[in-house]
């Protein structure tokens, strides 16, 4: 390894010298997040060299395809090269001369290896065996506001135990580092929850938080004026730049929408088959998803916007109705984009070539000079691919008031014995319509409940996570599931129907 010096601003010195074991660091982007993790992983490698270490992600797939360009790219700031000082995902370091680790994996294709023998394993959340067996001397893990924070413990914490008489002294054995921007969603309050933890055990548990502001030395002096730019979401530039975590709506849309609500459901085995330097988009298709009956048709629903074209695709699995894939194209993209770029090259694996197509209702509205419909267009081009296409959208779209008590009775799983699904999301595969729901509001206008669909409407908004892809939720359950309201409405009661 090739040493370089490299000058690290205050809050990458601050988490790098703090003695505290656990550390939690809400950085905002442009702090130097990927500095850190460089110098953060070449520090476990010196002190510990054969030793293992737990890399840890919501996801296989999250890991590969997010945490390692990042890392990598942090690594090459210190001289630290693939190929020269580590290898990932096979046993290549071994041909090369690296050392082994004191305790050497049977399989290296989940491995990130170095040349001194220190190995990192990574472990996905969404596997529930896959930190087992694991004795690590530290853990790191990215983008930790997607973790769920239960099998971090069961899976990966109780495995931090390993020992070695010549490790003794390291200051960074046994110790935990976990980053992430601002969340977004419910899913990451575990995270932010932490800094009130921090409070109660200031020498054991360091919060730290950080905008680019104290990396100023580092980036272009008008980088916060070139980023606002860059965003049209107002929340999302909070968060993601200045560390301010967005309101909780509590008494939006979907009130009765839960963490039990979400699941992931990858396909691990055909992950870790591929060889990491042949990940591509091409790789990243419907083959990675075990929630997919292949023999099944696929449920689609598209919002038709100016801006924006939104789609999710679902499965009525017995009685659980899987939300699983969102996909959207934004302007100068038109609606052809979303089936040609997404939908089409994602779900090609997909053996039966069947959908329901369900759309609001102006999808059966003519085309200007054209006689074509938004329905018929999206239709044609399925159809040239070689899909059977029934289209399930007629008459007007439904009142909000009746789609809103159906929705959150069968949110709340008030409904199962009438006749209604469960309601189950990937949030690995729809992290924009999760945020599009747990934001949707709702308000009275003197004429009922209605969503509020003004957000489809402010310019500082990033459209998918406006109010689109929510209404792709909406259109096919209301349709599929209208029959059973009468039944559900006596449990609707104590449902909130304005905003307080």
């Amino acid at each position: 390894m090739k040493s370089k010096r490299v000058r690290l601003n205050a809050a990458q010195v601050i988490a790098a010298t703090a003695k505290q074991k656990q550390k939690f660091l809400e950085w905002g982007r442009g702090s130097g997040k990927t500095t850190y993790l460089g110098y953060d992983s070449l520090q476990l490698v010196k002190q510990m060299p054969r030793g293992s270490f737990a890399m840890v992600g919501s996801t296989y797939s999250q890991i590969l395809s997010r945490f390692m360009p990042a890392i990598k790219e942090g690594l090459e700031l210190f001289g630290i090269y693939e190929g020269i000082d580590y290898v990932v995902g096979s046993m290549a370091g071994k041909k090369m001369g690296f050392q082994m680790p004191f305790q050497s994996p049977e399989a290296f294709n989940n491995i990130w290896h170095w040349s001194n023998g220190a190995i990192f394993q990574f472990v996905s959340l969404d596997h529930k065996d896959s930190g087992r067996g694991l004795n690590s001397y530290a853990i790191r893990g990215d983008e930790a506001a997607l973790f769920d924070d239960e099998k971090l413990a069961i899976n990966v914490t109780n495995t931090n135990r390993a020992k070695k008489a010549q490790f003794k002294n390291s200051p960074l054995l046994h110790s935990e580092v976990y980053t992430s921007s601002t969340p977004l969603t419910k899913k990451g309050k575990w995270f932010t929850d932490m800094e009130e933890e921090a409070r109660k055990d200031p020498s054991g548990i360091l919060f730290l938080k950080a905008t680019a502001k104290v990396n100023m030395a580092n980036i272009r002096s008008d980088y916060f004026e070139h980023m606002r730019k860059s965003y049209r979401d107002d929340i999302i530039y909070n968060a993601e730049m200045l560390n301010i975590r967005p309101k909780e709506i509590t008494d939006g849309f979907y009130p009765q929408l839960t963490e039990d609500n979400y699941y992931t459901n990858f396909d691990n085995g055909y992950l870790e088959g591929i060889p990491i330097t042949d990940l591509n988009g091409n790789s990243l298709n419907c083959r990675q998803d075990l929630d997919v009956k292949k023999n099944e048709p696929l449920i689609i629903s598209v919002d038709w916007g100016a801006n924006i074209n939104s789609m999710t695709v679902s499965q009525l699995q017995d009685d659980t109705y899987r939300v699983l894939k969102e996909f959207y194209v934004k302007s100068p993209k038109m609606l052809d984009h979303l089936f040609l770029e997404e939908f089409l090259p994602y779900y090609l694996p997909h053996p039966t070539k069947e959908v329901y197509f369900y759309y609001d209702r102006t999808g059966n509205n003519r085309m200007a000079n054209s006689k074509m419909t938004m329905a018929d267009q999206a239709k044609e081009i399925l159809t040239k691919s070689g899909w059977t296409v029934y289209k399930m959208t007629t008459g007007a779209n439904p009142s909000y008031t009746e789609k809103f008590r159906l929705i959150n009775v069968a949110l709340r799983e008030d409904g199962r014995r009438r006749g209604l699904p469960k309601i189950r999301i990937n949030k690995a595969n729809c992290p924009s319509l999760i945020v599009s729901m747990e934001n949707a509001e709702v308000y009275d206008r003197g004429k009922g409940l209605e969503k509020d669909k003004r957000s489809e409407r402010r310019k500082g908004i990033d459209q998918e996570h406006a109010t689109h892809l929510s209404d792709t939720f909406d259109y096919p359950f209301y349709s599929m599931f209208e029959g059973k309201l009468d039944a559900s409405r006596a449990g609707t009661e104590d449902l909130p129907l304005t905003t307080f």
